[in-house]
This record gives C-alpha cells, sequence and structure tokens, in this order.
C-alpha cells in the first residue's frame, strides 16, 4: 500500500498534463487472448495454440496530435512463446469535444522463440475513436496489418479490432 502512496504522490504532478500536446508523453499496457493456426502435417491435421498476450508501449507527442511510439508484446501460454516490437505513429484529430479519431501507422518485428519458425516483420494503418478522460484516454478502432517474410504462410493480410488506454504524463 505504501509503494502505491508514493507512486501516486510522485506521479500527481503530471497527471493532469494535457492528453495530446507537444511534449507529452503517455503510457499503456496491452492485456488479450489470441491465437495462432498452423499445419501440423499430415498425420496431426491442423495445429491450434492459444496465448495469453501481454505488452506495454510508451508514445511521445513530437507535436499537437501526432504521436510516435515504441511497444513490446509477449504471446505467453502457447507454444512457442512470441515476442513483438512496435514503432508506431499516431495522429488524433483535434475537435471541441471529448471525442478524438485517429489514424495511424506502424511497424512491427516479430521474433519467435523457436528456430522451426522464421522471424517477420509487418506494417500496418489503423483508425479509431479516443475519448479523452482526465489524465488519459481510452479507445476503440480498427487494424489493418500486412505480413512480410512469411513465404510459407498463405495469409499476407489480417485486420483486427483493437481498445486502447493511456495514461498521459
Amino acid at each position: 500500500m505504501k509503494k502505491i502512496a508514493l507512486l501516486v504522490i510522485l506521479l500527481a504532478p503530471f497527471g493532469f498534463a494535457d492528453t495530446f500536446s507537444a511534449g507529452t508523453r503517455s503510457i499503456g499496457v496491452t492485456v488479450g487472448s489470441g491465437s495462432v493456426s498452423y499445419s501440423g502435417g499430415a498425420l496431426t491435421g491442423t495445429v491450434v495454440e492459444n496465448y495469453f498476450i501481454a505488452g506495454v508501449g510508451g508514445d511521445y507527442f513530437v507535436a499537437d496530435g501526432l504521436s510516435v511510439g515504441v511497444g513490446y508484446r509477449g504471446w505467453f501460454g502457447g507454444t512457442p512463446v512470441i515476442h513483438q516490437a512496435t514503432l508506431p505513429v499516431t495522429y488524433y484529430m483535434p475537435t471541441e469535444s471529448t471525442l478524438r479519431p485517429y489514424l495511424g501507422g506502424f511497424y512491427r518485428y516479430t521474433h519467435i522463440a523457436d528456430k522451426a519458425y522464421d522471424d517477420y516483420s509487418s506494417a500496418g494503418g489503423r483508425f479509431g475513436l479516443a475519448i479523452l478522460f482526465e489524465n488519459g484516454y481510452g479507445g476503440f478502432g480498427w487494424v489493418q496489418e500486412v505480413y512480410f517474410g512469411r513465404d510459407n504462410v498463405s495469409d499476407t493480410t489480417s485486420g483486427y479490432p483493437e481498445a486502447v488506454i493511456g495514461f498521459s504524463f
């Protein structure tokens, strides 16, 4: 309890930062689940691995509404473990309300912790709607991703929903 109180006291001066202003920083957390399916061969058919996904990311606003960042996600609980590093750029459009549409792009490198599988890269775009609150934002959107270096995989693109939450300081 003392550690939490100390953390709140230390972060309090940053709690009222203008969420999307130049010079503002934000940190976000990723929690979710996912699955990967692959062919296990003629005898075993298709294998599906289910994962728990956890990650963290940080953004810095280089201009009003424009952030650049870095993030990490780990896919755990399945075999093999998957690690992803992401470099995102996001623009939050100015409005007169607490709702902010956003557009962004990213580059992602995926490392698979098993030598039987090749690492690969991807790039993508995202859009959605952020909802401001006192010292951060939440949002919902859509991500479309294109994969590179996955020659043995039939899916070269994927689309999926995203939910985001960030805390500004």
